[in-house]
């Protein structure tokens, strides 16, 4: 064999590198070994991804192949990435992000504003400051599209950080130094009861009174300012009803089954047409603040940027 073959024998046999490494790779392999880390295994990715465990297993196998290095370990023991899959999840997982800020680039360089601005917020939120802003956004800007969910403060809290949504609006029961906070309004807490409840048309001034009545609760995501209420007045002793959902618990209370403490905004309707009467009087009634949350470090968003303008322009908080 001449030098010139051993050569050319020796460098075919080596890793591809730089540009050649790139033009040659199927990306489609990165994509699954990015599932395989996510889903903490090749059965998990196959499952997750509705494919055959054995079509994951061999473009595992056609990665380690391209990059000439085992990625991870699979045995009796569980499965375990190496230190150059360890390496390799870091990449995956930058290009992930990379890809998923694609829509958001192309909607920043448009003159007209374009692109998705996603709101989280806890359920049956009503104040007149969230529904201007959202409204003169959506008039100068028709082409952008608003997506609104509903979760618990403390998941928006965490959908926040992770960039997962642009805004979140919630209680803030705990801060996170890398998120800013801005005051939209207060929401004050009642108890009310319904038409055939024995208090109904009542209004107690010592909140101490309520200890011996049944009450609906609502959940874990109850603010904790009405929860330190309750626990200060000793009500709740007596759970005539329960519901993770305000609009259900609502209903529990017109039924009559007990009291339970409703956003004022939120159970005037009821109010004004006798369905509900508010049992106590407002004086030291508990409140909730509510902010709108938002990341500064998050990727630049110009849609998410001007509809936080008109909150701004809309909801004159107090930044904290």
């Amino acid at each position: 064999m001449t030098s010139d073959s051993r050569i050319t024998s020796n460098a075919a046999t080596q890793p591809m590198t730089g540009r050649r490494f790139a033009h040659n790779f199927d990306w489609n392999l990165f994509k699954t070994f990015f599932d395989i880390v996510e889903a903490n295994g090749v059965s998990k990715a196959a499952q997750a991804s509705s494919r055959k465990q054995p079509a994951v297993s061999m473009a595992l196998k056609r990665l380690e192949d391209h990059v000439g290095m085992k990625l991870c370990q699979r045995g009796p023991s569980g499965f375990a990435l190496t230190h150059e899959g360890e390496v390799l999840a870091s990449v995956c997982n930058d290009l992930y992000d990379t890809v998923r800020s694609v829509p958001q680039r192309l909607a920043n360089i448009s003159e007209e504003v374009r692109g998705r601005v996603r709101i989280q917020l806890i359920s049956n939120l009503i104040d007149a400051s969230i529904d201007r802003a959202i409204g003169s956004f959506h008039r100068k800007h028709q082409q952008a599209e608003i997506f609104v969910s509903v979760s618990t403060w403390d998941e928006i809290r965490r959908s926040v950080l992770r960039n997962d949504v642009e805004l979140g609006i919630a209680p803030a029961h705990h801060r996170d130094h890398q998120l800013s906070y801005d005051l939209l309004f207060t929401e004050v807490y009642r108890p009310y009861c319904g038409r055939t409840h024995a208090l109904f048309g009542q209004e107690v001034d010592d909140a101490r009174e309520l200890a011996v009545q049944g009450i609906i609760l609502t959940g874990a995501d109850e603010p904790d300012e009405l929860t330190r209420f309750r626990v200060r007045h000793n009500i709740g002793r007596v759970v005539a009803g329960l519901s993770e959902q305000l609009e259900e618990a609502k209903r529990l209370t017109a039924l009559g089954l007990g009291i339970c403490f409703l956003p004022e905004s939120f159970a005037a309707p009821e109010v004004r047409d006798g369905t509900l009467h508010p049992v106590l009087n407002s004086r030291g009634a508990p409140a909730s603040q509510i902010y709108l949350i938002w990341n500064p470090e998050a990727p630049s968003h110009r849609a998410r940027d001007i509809l936080l303008d008109h909150f701004m322009r809309h909801t004159p908080g107090k930044r904290s």
